[in-house]
This record gives structure tokens, sequence and C-alpha cells, in this order.
């Protein structure tokens, strides 16, 4: 019996199959609110070592790019939205948040939730700074837009490795050099 209890320990804590949609799924930090309506973004990139990982903010390859919009909370029935998949345009514009700031890379017609997956997808092939433009169309008429932006391309882990790299050797020099003058 107690093998059993072990085995089964070792399954479900440790297998691969459990975590294979790990990652930002469900964050808060994937949560937006749009108007009166709170919206999940779910992006998925087909490469790395895990390829079923979700991403949010972080996309950290180059290719094939989907995102999912989807709600946890609200019935989005009758709702219709529209997508458009921006990659900035310009450094300026982004810090001064105008207009101007990023360019349109694909536009999806209105996708209507009870209908089908709302997603964007695309081959993002440069490194920088993107944003989906979401446009709800409310049950009633009205429409509420807002902006969600992330990282495509940076390899964010690399970059922290090389950074603390540099920082034990410098460490390491400044410690040498300390114990040659003692």
């Amino acid at each position: 019996m107690l093998k059993v209890f072990y085995l089964s320990f070792l399954i479900v804590f440790f297998s691969g199959a459990i975590s294979a949609h790990e990652g930002s799924h469900g964050n808060d930090e994937c949560l937006l609110s749009v108007g009166e309506v709170e919206l999940r973004i779910n992006g998925y990139q087909f490469k790395g070592r895990d390829p079923d990982k979700h991403y949010c903010r972080h996309y950290p390859h180059l290719g094939q790019t989907v995102i999912k919009v989807d709600s946890s909370s609200t019935d989005l029935t009758g709702m219709g939205i529209e997508l458009q998949l921006l990659q900035r345009n310009s450094w300026m514009g982004l810090l001064l948040n105008s207009d101007d700031a990023y360019t349109v890379v694909k536009q999806v017609p209105i996708q209507y939730f009870s209908k089908q997956v709302v997603s964007i997808d695309s081959d993002i092939q440069s490194r920088d700074i993107h944003a989906i433009k979401i446009r709800l169309h409310a049950v009633d008429g009205s429409i509420t837009e807002t902006q969600f932006g992330f990282f495509v391309g940076v390899p964010f882990a690399l970059v922290l490795v090389g950074v603390s790299v540099l920082l034990l050797i410098f460490i390491s020099v400044v410690f040498l050099q300390q114990l040659r003058k003692a």
C-alpha cells in the first residue's frame, strides 16, 4: 500500500503531462479589463523546451505566435471583438503614449465569442515590443477599446544569465584584488 502511495505521489507531482500547460495561464498579469468585462490573454508559441507553454507578457521566441482572448468570469455570449496586432513604430511615441507608437501588423475582422475561438496569429520575425489592440462590441452596441503590450523574441533568461556571469566575474576580480592587497 505504501508503494502505491509513493508511486502516485511521484506521478502526480513530477509528471510532465501534468505541467504541460504551465506558464502564465490564469495569471493575474494576463487579465485585462475592457470596460466592465474582464478578458484573459493566452499566447502560444510552439517552440522551445515546452511547446505547449502559455505566454502573456513575454514571448521568448520569434515565429508563429497565436494569441487567444477569452474570459473566465464573464458571459461573453453575443459579444464581438476586433483584434489588431501592433508592432512598436517609435520609441518616442511609446514613451509619450502617442498614436504613432505602434503600426498595425495584422488585423482580423470582428469575431464572436459564441461562434468560435477568438484569436489572432502571426509569424512574428522581429524582436521588439508588440501590442494587441482590442475593440469589444457589447450586446447593447457599445464599443470599448484597450491595448495590451508584450515583448517578442527577447530571451530574458539568457540575458539574466549573462548579466549574472558578468557580475560574478566582476565580484571575483574585486575579491582577488583585495586578497593581493592584504
